[in-house]
């Protein structure tokens, strides 16, 4: 019975990057997007806080995605998915901006479809982020 949830769970993911293939292609943390920010920003402190500010933002968005999908409220779905796309962007997710923005565009019918195994696919992204970062940041502090 797990394996079949499971497997039910890996064609639902198979499917969104069909439906999606930009996410193959996108990747988890662009490097260069990344660090030019940083010296954009100038100071290693000011970048630290807000990387830490989009990232308890970014918790924030996830839990509201969330709840917005658990209670079909299409409106604060929409919403939370468009300020996660954005904010992922310009920091650099690339993949989990675009997942956000497929939520999105899903939420512009009216109604939420997507199936819940692409929350998964969201949170998993997520943490995938939240590595790629911490590693970056590791090797700005070696350099």
């Amino acid at each position: 019975m797990i394996d079949n949830i499971e497997d039910h769970a890996v064609n639902k993911v198979f499917d969104l990057v069909n439906v999606c293939p930009e996410f193959v292609d996108a990747q988890t943390l662009d490097i260069e997007i990344f660090q030019d920010l940083r010296l954009a920003i100038g100071e290693d402190l000011v970048f630290s806080d807000l990387v830490t500010v989009y990232l308890s933002s970014a918790e924030t968005l996830l839990d509201s995605i969330q709840t917005a999908f658990t209670s079909h409220d299409v409106k604060a779905f929409s919403l939370a998915a468009h300020s996660l796309k954005s904010t992922s962007a310009s920091i650099g997710a690339n993949r989990l901006s675009q997942i956000c923005r497929y939520f999105e565009k899903n939420a512009k019918t009216g109604e939420i479809t997507i199936a819940p195994e692409f929350l998964v696919l969201l949170v998993n992204e997520y943490e995938a982020v939240i590595n790629a970062i911490q590693a970056c940041i590791i090797t700005f502090m070696s350099e």
